[in-house]
């Protein structure tokens, strides 16, 4: 393996306990803790494109570098803006002394740049969704055909990127509906300035 493939495999991991199993503990310790919890609503909502490009990418799919490109720009948007079902950009962030609020800012101060740098490494990989034959392409391959491997031993690649085209296309009906939903809040905030 050479510095590039430990470098994705780094990566991989470092995605994988930053921006799932963190997060996923914290909702779960927040469910009593609505201003924390409706924040990781809002993050889980639109990090399921990184779920997804790990689907794409399992079967070898091109596309996958573009949706976690997507992914990477519209993580920190989320988290400082909201989505679709939840407009955030101007209720304050949970400070409250409570150690669930505290861990969350730790987190999103984290995610946030973590995000904002991969989406500045992840840019000479925008070629990779139109031609994907070279070694620096194909290595982003790997660690999630390891995880299909563990997880997914008795399905075929190719039917777990079926499933990330399937839930591409209802991400995008997310996305759209979340577009829409923010261009309104803005509109509706800059009328009364008019």
């Amino acid at each position: 393996m050479n510095l590039y493939d430990t470098l994705v495999y780094v990566d991989f991991i470092l995605a994988v306990v930053l921006l799932v199993v963190v997060p996923l503990c914290l909702l779960g310790v927040s469910v009593t803790l609505p201003s924390v919890r409706k924040r990781l609503l809002v993050y889980w909502r639109t990090s399921a494109l990184l779920g997804i490009t790990v689907y794409l990418w399992i079967g070898e799919t091109p596309m996958g570098f573009a949706t976690g490109f997507a992914a990477r720009a519209l993580i920190p948007l989320a988290l400082w803006r909201g989505d679709a079902l939840t407009v955030l950009r101007d209720q304050p962030i949970p400070t409250s002394p409570d150690w669930r609020a505290t861990v969350f800012r730790y987190w999103r101060a984290a995610a946030i740049p973590y995000n904002l740098v991969g989406l500045a490494y992840m840019l000479p990989l925008l070629p990779c969704v139109w031609s994907d034959v070279t070694p620096v392409c194909q290595a982003w391959y790997l660690p999630p055909q390891q995880y299909a491997a563990w997880l997914h031993p008795s399905i075929e690649p190719i039917w777990l990127a079926r499933y990330g085209w399937v839930a591409l296309g209802v991400y995008s009906a997310y996305l759209l509906a979340t577009a829409v939903r923010l261009q309104r809040d803005l509109l509706e905030r800059q009328a009364p300035n008019s």
